[in-house]
Protein backbone atom coordinates (compact mmCIF):
# COMPACT_ATOMS: atom_id res chain seq x y z
CA UNK A 1 0.00 0.00 0.00
CA UNK A 2 1.65 3.39 -1.10
CA UNK A 3 -0.11 6.62 0.21
CA UNK A 4 -0.85 10.19 -0.90
CA UNK A 5 -0.50 12.52 1.48
CA UNK A 6 -3.96 13.26 0.70
CA UNK A 7 -5.24 10.22 2.05
CA UNK A 8 -2.89 10.39 4.90
CA UNK A 9 -4.83 13.29 6.12
CA UNK A 10 -8.26 12.19 5.62
CA UNK A 11 -7.52 9.11 8.33
CA UNK A 12 -5.40 11.39 10.46
CA UNK A 13 -8.65 14.14 10.38
CA UNK A 14 -10.96 11.03 11.62
CA UNK A 15 -8.44 10.24 14.21
CA UNK A 16 -8.09 6.54 12.83
CA UNK A 17 -4.49 5.66 11.71
CA UNK A 18 -4.89 2.27 13.50
CA UNK A 19 -7.28 1.36 11.02
CA UNK A 20 -4.78 2.31 8.01
CA UNK A 21 -2.33 0.39 9.59
CA UNK A 22 -4.67 -2.43 10.04
CA UNK A 23 -5.50 -1.97 6.08
CA UNK A 24 -1.79 -1.45 5.25
CA UNK A 25 -1.12 -5.03 7.09
CA UNK A 26 2.47 -4.86 7.37
CA UNK A 27 2.80 -4.24 3.52
CA UNK A 28 2.91 -0.12 3.80
CA UNK A 29 5.39 1.40 1.72
CA UNK A 30 5.85 5.50 0.50
CA UNK A 31 8.19 7.33 -1.17
CA UNK A 32 10.14 10.38 0.24
CA UNK A 33 7.99 12.72 -1.15
CA UNK A 34 5.20 11.54 0.80
CA UNK A 35 6.91 11.68 4.14
CA UNK A 36 7.98 14.95 3.72
CA UNK A 37 4.79 15.70 2.87
CA UNK A 38 3.31 14.16 5.24
CA UNK A 39 5.73 15.20 8.61
CA UNK A 40 5.16 18.93 7.58
CA UNK A 41 1.15 18.38 7.38
CA UNK A 42 1.63 16.71 11.09
CA UNK A 43 2.50 20.34 11.86
CA UNK A 44 -0.50 21.87 11.56
CA UNK A 45 -3.36 21.42 14.27
CA UNK A 46 -5.38 18.37 14.74
CA UNK A 47 -3.29 16.60 12.53
CA UNK A 48 -0.48 15.23 14.90
CA UNK A 49 -1.97 11.80 14.17
CA UNK A 50 -0.20 11.72 11.07
CA UNK A 51 3.09 10.93 13.27
CA UNK A 52 2.31 7.44 13.49
CA UNK A 53 2.41 7.30 9.39
CA UNK A 54 6.28 6.43 9.46
CA UNK A 55 5.33 3.26 11.72
CA UNK A 56 2.84 2.10 9.10
CA UNK A 57 4.93 2.70 5.85
CA UNK A 58 8.80 2.76 7.20
CA UNK A 59 11.52 3.58 5.56
CA UNK A 60 10.79 6.06 2.16
CA UNK A 61 11.76 5.00 -0.93
CA UNK A 62 14.02 7.32 -3.07
CA UNK A 63 13.94 7.97 -6.88
CA UNK A 64 16.67 6.64 -8.78
CA UNK A 65 17.86 9.31 -11.62
CA UNK A 66 15.83 7.02 -13.96
CA UNK A 67 13.13 7.90 -11.52
CA UNK A 68 13.84 11.02 -10.93
CA UNK A 69 13.15 12.20 -14.54
CA UNK A 70 10.16 10.57 -14.88
CA UNK A 71 8.73 12.19 -11.54
CA UNK A 72 9.61 15.28 -13.40
CA UNK A 73 7.49 14.35 -16.77
CA UNK A 74 4.36 12.86 -14.58
CA UNK A 75 4.34 15.68 -12.30
CA UNK A 76 3.98 17.86 -15.15
CA UNK A 77 1.53 15.82 -16.69
CA UNK A 78 -0.26 16.82 -13.26
CA UNK A 79 0.15 20.18 -12.62
CA UNK A 80 -1.29 23.19 -13.90
CA UNK A 81 -0.17 26.31 -15.04
CA UNK A 82 0.66 28.36 -11.69
CA UNK A 83 0.88 25.44 -9.72
CA UNK A 84 4.63 25.71 -7.27
CA UNK A 85 7.00 22.92 -8.53
CA UNK A 86 5.84 20.69 -5.43
CA UNK A 87 2.02 20.37 -5.93
CA UNK A 88 1.89 16.86 -7.53
CA UNK A 89 5.02 15.42 -6.73
CA UNK A 90 4.23 12.95 -4.39
CA UNK A 91 1.85 11.56 -6.46
CA UNK A 92 4.44 11.76 -9.29
CA UNK A 93 7.44 10.43 -7.80
CA UNK A 94 5.09 7.28 -6.07
CA UNK A 95 3.83 6.44 -9.87
CA UNK A 96 7.33 6.49 -11.26
CA UNK A 97 8.76 4.47 -8.55
CA UNK A 98 5.89 1.86 -8.29
CA UNK A 99 6.14 1.56 -12.54
CA UNK A 100 9.85 2.19 -13.31
CA UNK A 101 10.55 -1.01 -10.38
CA UNK A 102 7.53 -2.64 -11.64
CA UNK A 103 6.52 -3.18 -7.92
CA UNK A 104 2.90 -4.84 -6.99
CA UNK A 105 1.06 -2.61 -4.50
CA UNK A 106 -1.98 0.07 -4.53
CA UNK A 107 -1.73 3.47 -4.77
CA UNK A 108 -4.21 5.15 -2.30
CA UNK A 109 -5.12 8.87 -3.57
CA UNK A 110 -8.01 10.71 -3.64
CA UNK A 111 -6.71 13.35 -6.59
CA UNK A 112 -8.24 12.05 -9.60
CA UNK A 113 -5.93 13.14 -11.69
CA UNK A 114 -3.00 11.14 -10.25
CA UNK A 115 -5.38 7.90 -10.33
CA UNK A 116 -5.97 8.68 -14.01
CA UNK A 117 -2.35 8.85 -14.10
CA UNK A 118 -1.56 5.92 -12.02
CA UNK A 119 -4.08 3.68 -14.17
CA UNK A 120 -2.08 4.47 -16.98
CA UNK A 121 0.52 2.98 -15.77
CA UNK A 122 -0.75 -0.26 -15.23
CA UNK A 123 -1.03 0.74 -10.80
CA UNK A 124 -3.92 -0.74 -9.01
CA UNK A 125 -5.42 2.41 -7.32
CA UNK A 126 -8.04 2.77 -4.81
CA UNK A 127 -9.05 5.67 -2.28
CA UNK A 128 -10.27 6.43 1.41
CA UNK A 129 -13.49 5.61 0.92
CA UNK A 130 -12.90 2.62 -0.61
CA UNK A 131 -10.93 1.58 1.99
CA UNK A 132 -13.24 2.95 4.66
CA UNK A 133 -15.37 0.61 2.72
CA UNK A 134 -13.42 -2.58 3.07
CA UNK A 135 -13.31 -1.71 6.75
CA UNK A 136 -16.53 -1.92 7.14
CA UNK A 137 -17.05 -4.75 5.07
CA UNK A 138 -14.18 -6.33 7.37
CA UNK A 139 -16.85 -5.75 10.34
CA UNK A 140 -13.91 -3.10 11.85
CA UNK A 141 -16.40 -0.77 11.95
CA UNK A 142 -20.55 -0.68 11.80
CA UNK A 143 -22.25 1.92 9.41
CA UNK A 144 -23.08 4.61 12.13
CA UNK A 145 -19.33 4.86 12.75
CA UNK A 146 -18.35 5.16 9.16
CA UNK A 147 -21.05 7.87 8.29
CA UNK A 148 -19.52 9.45 11.20
CA UNK A 149 -16.59 9.96 9.45
CA UNK A 150 -18.48 10.58 6.36
CA UNK A 151 -19.60 13.93 8.29
CA UNK A 152 -16.12 14.72 9.90
CA UNK A 153 -14.60 14.54 6.54
CA UNK A 154 -17.38 16.35 4.73
CA UNK A 155 -16.80 19.07 7.82
CA UNK A 156 -13.19 19.44 6.69
CA UNK A 157 -13.85 19.65 3.16
CA UNK A 158 -12.74 16.52 2.11
CA UNK A 159 -15.45 15.73 0.08
CA UNK A 160 -17.87 12.14 0.79
CA UNK A 161 -17.78 9.14 -0.82
CA UNK A 162 -19.19 8.90 -4.80
CA UNK A 163 -22.76 10.29 -4.90
CA UNK A 164 -23.41 10.48 -1.22
CA UNK A 165 -25.09 13.30 -0.43
CA UNK A 166 -27.43 12.18 2.50
CA UNK A 167 -27.83 9.10 4.91
CA UNK A 168 -29.93 7.19 2.39
CA UNK A 169 -27.25 7.13 -0.35
CA UNK A 170 -25.16 6.33 1.95
CA UNK A 171 -26.55 3.35 2.83
CA UNK A 172 -26.91 2.33 -0.58
CA UNK A 173 -23.29 2.58 -1.86
CA UNK A 174 -22.34 1.35 1.57
CA UNK A 175 -22.73 -2.26 0.78
CA UNK A 176 -20.55 -1.53 -3.03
Amino acid sequence: MFPDNTALINFAIINRMDLLEKLANGNGQWCATVAVECAESAKYPGLAALNAAEDIFGEPLYPNPAEHQDVQVLRNRLASPGDPPTKHLGEAETVAIIARRRLSGVFVTDDRDAARLATRNRITVTSTWRLLQLAHRKKWMDADTLWGYVQTLRANDRGTPPGVRDRAAFDKWLPT
